[in-house]
């Protein structure tokens, strides 16, 4: 329900004077940035930028009221935010790990890369999970981030290892946190800032960021901050949600030095911490171990140091500018489990996941001429470990450390060359061929406890053994061709092929269970040394077109995918003592196809009186099918349509957009291994607009599904609930929320 709470605002003291403030615009066609950059690596208007994709500015994420990750692809046909409710299954640490990432075109998880200002961000971890596999609620989430504090968010949609390599088998994702220029840029003195306070009824949280840019002769400096408190989000059944408090923490302080016209050098910390508690309802009693009380506490943190280097001689025949960043990064995962049964039986497990990574990337680009040459290098160290106690007063002695993989160091190396080849000035043709070399390797640390976990599970014998070092040697290659019809309308094709090389955890993962589909003795997971890389041939046709007043873009997608890596495959074995033998394999042919098609007018052009009108809509399908099984992918979201209707006013102080929002029902599913909940159609009406009081202060607000309608999202309900079936698992504390509002007031300086 829609709570009428009242918006709190966090103070902050800052000198600071009267100064012209940042443009708002809720005109969706302006407000678009022209320039995209994943793409291509360069600078790239939207009509010669090949492919699809979106970016979106932290002005219209605000506007439209989004809080989390799931709201930045909130309305795009084809990209999806899977989110893990708590399970129903009590017998596991890991109750709700929040967002894994995003799903393009019914791919996901560690097949989608993320990247924060450039900065490869760590794998989902999933060997804490009973089904050891993605789609489960279990394991370690990629939800490091306060989506507030990022300047722009930049989705590219399908297979981009030719500029990125591994684990971009699907597509990118870009954050970029704000420079001092972004706010500079609109101020008359030396400074510029902003403050913001927010309030969100669906989860009774409360946000606020401030930032403060400032600019001394060659030096500038920005400081920023963005933090949430809140509470569980609300459902609309008449199932509570299970109870639940959370509070993070983003900071951010970047400093940057223009030496001279040539060089430029840059230095950024940024340090994120949430703590979650979590009582699970959900799972109290339905498994009758823990049938009293299963409580949770997640602490999710990622701290990064990063310098750069931009370099742009006078003259240099090999190249016009140079772009360096040298880095560090730190995340960890860390949950707390206690759960007791009636009868007395407590156990309390303690589960981390820790990736440390150290980088090199340097970008170079030379323009001769008919030729624009983009090429580097792309070198990273990473380390990753998980930690694994257990105290059970019904399973003695307690578990020490219990890893379900070895500590491992991967390292990454990789050359690139792209070319953008134009034959004149006036040629309306442009192809862009790409090549990506990469070296990857997997070198596991045998410890004491890793060891002692495999001779526990082989009783001496030596029929499971290690894992051993990985490497894979990879070359993947793009072509894409640009015509422009005219200067408004351009059509494209493209081809590129994507791999994802295996992790650290899909090399050495370990792992046993007492019972196993009726079988007595129970499973046990072992690692496999002859992992090979997923690889994939993705194929694009597209147009679009672009004028002052109208923009239309439509697609048409086919990617074929090969060498899946799947977990926990039965590999038809038993062990010594009749436990089936379970491992990490590669597997598969899977085919995705499907289309999107895009437009938006400003009806102004069109009739006077219409003048500040915009109407718009976005819809696309997706099909998925294992030719090796003939099955249909569970990972494919169903047929999604967006329309719009937004007005601004002609002094753009004010503005008001109406969203509509039709899900069909999921038809084409896999339902071999159990039996699935299967969501009806939805259709979601939000409201959001602006007011800005003057110069200095803004008002947006907000009310989200004002027809109060009850639904589920596939992209959440289709995760495993662990122990229990998904059939079981889902019920209407797992609907979205009913119809909930938000408020929020800035002010800029």
């Amino acid at each position: 329900m829609f709570k009428k709470n009242g918006l709190a605002l966090s103070s902050f003291l800052i000198m600071c004077h009267p100064a012209s403030s940042e443009e708002t615009n809720a005109d969706a066609l302006k407000n678009l940035p022209e320039t995209y950059i994943t793409a291509t690596k360069n600078p790239t208007t939207w009509l010669l930028t090949p492919g699809s994709g979106i970016q979106l500015a932290r002005d219209s994420f605000i506007q439209r009221g989004g809080s989390d990750l799931g709201d930045v692809a909130r309305y795009d046909p084809t990209i999806s935010a899977p989110f893990n409710f708590a399970s129903s299954d009590g017998t596991f640490g890991y109750g709700q790990t929040g967002y894994s990432g995003y799903n393009i075109r019914g791919i996901e998880g560690n097949r989608i890369l993320l990247l924060v200002d450039g900065i490869r961000q760590p794998e989902q971890f999933i060997s804490t999970s009973f089904t050891q596999d993605e789609g489960s609620e279990g394991g370690a989430g990629r939800d490091y981030y306060d989506p507030a504090m990022f300047e722009t968010t930049e989705i590219l949609k399908g297979s981009a290892s030719a500029l990125y390599g591994s684990d971009a088998l699907g597509g990118v994702v870009a954050f970029r946190t704000p420079d001092p220029d972004d706010f500079l840029q609109n101020s008359d003195n030396n400074y510029a800032g902003m403050l913001r306070g927010q309030h969100f009824s669906h989860n009774d949280s409360f946000a606020k960021q401030a930032f403060y840019a400032f600019r001394q002769n060659d030096f500038s400096m920005l400081l920023g901050y963005a933090g949430r408190t809140g509470h569980e989000t609300e459902n609309n059944g008449h199932t509570a949600p299970n109870p639940s408090t959370f509070n993070s923490d983003n900071y951010l302080l970047k400093l940057d030095w223009e030496a001279n016209s040539e060089h430029r050098f840059g230095f950024t910390y940024e340090y994120f911490k949430r703590e979650r508690d979590l009582e699970i309802l959900s799972a109290t009693g339905f498994i009758n171990i823990f049938d009293k009380k299963i409580l949770n506490w997640e602490t999710q943190q990622r701290s990064r140091y990063s310098l750069s280097w931009d370099y742009t001689p006078p003259s240099s025949p090999w190249y016009d500018s140079i772009e360096s960043l040298f880095y560090f990064q730190n995340t960890e995962n860390n949950s707390s489990n206690h759960s007791e049964s009636t009868f007395g039986r407590i156990r309390d497990q303690d589960i981390s996941f820790t990736t440390r990574s150290t980088g090199l990337q340097s970008n170079l680009r030379k323009d001769l001429g008919k030729h624009q040459l983009t090429y580097g290098l792309d070198f990273s160290l990473s380390t990753s470990e998980n930690r694994f106690f257990r105290e059970d007063n019904g399973l003695l002695p307690p578990l020490a450390n219990l890893v379900s993989f070895a500590p491992s160091e991967t390292l990454r190396g990789a050359l690139f060359l792209q070319d953008q080849f134009s034959p004149s000035e006036d040629s309306p043709w442009i192809i862009i061929g790409g090549l990506r070399l990469d070296y990857y390797q997997i070198s596991p640390n045998l410890t004491d406890e890793y060891l002692e976990r495999i001779n526990k599970i082989n009783l001496s014998t030596s029929q499971i053994l290690p894992a051993e070092d990985h490497e894979i040697l990879t070359i993947t290659p793009k072509l894409e061709v640009i015509y422009k019809l005219n200067e408004e309308t351009s059509v494209y094709a493209q081809y590129s092929r994507g791999i994802r090389n295996p992790t650290a955890e899909e090399i050495s993962m370990i792992f046993d269970h007492p019972t196993s589909n009726g079988n007595p003795a129970g499973n046990i997971t072992i690692p496999n040394t002859s992992l090979e890389e997923e690889k994939s041939h993705a194929f694009e046709l597209g147009y679009k077109h672009q004028s002052n007043h109208k923009r239309l873009h439509a697609t048409a997608f086919y990617t074929h995918y090969s060498n899946f890596i799947e977990n926990a495959v039965d590999t038809g074995e038993d062990s010594y003592d009749g436990k089936d033998i379970l491992t990490t394999m590669n597997r598969g042919r899977v085919d995705i196809y499907g289309f999107e098609v895009g437009s938006s007018w400003q009806l102004g052009h069109y009739q006077n009186a219409l003048d500040g009108f915009e109407v718009g809509f976005s819809t696309g399908r997706t099909w998925g099918i294992d030719r090796e099984e003939d099955k249909w992918l569970n990972s494919i979201e169903p047929w999604k349509s967006v329309a719009w209707l937004g007005y601004t006013s002609p002094e753009e102080t004010a503005g008001v957009r109406l969203t509509g929002t039709y899900v069909g029902s999921v038809k084409h599913i896999d339902d071999s291994n159990g039996e699935l909940f299967l969501p009806p159609s939805y259709f979601s009406l939000d409201v959001s607009g602006f007011w800005k009081i003057n110069d200095n202060l803004t008002l947006q607000a907000g009310i989200n599904n004002i027809l109060d309608e009850q639904y589920w999202q596939w992209s959440s309900t289709r995760r495993n609930g662990g122990h229990s079936s998904n059939a079981s698992s889902v019920d209407d504390r797992n609907t979205a929320p009913g119809m909930n509002g938000f408020i929020s007031l800035t002010y800029q300086f």
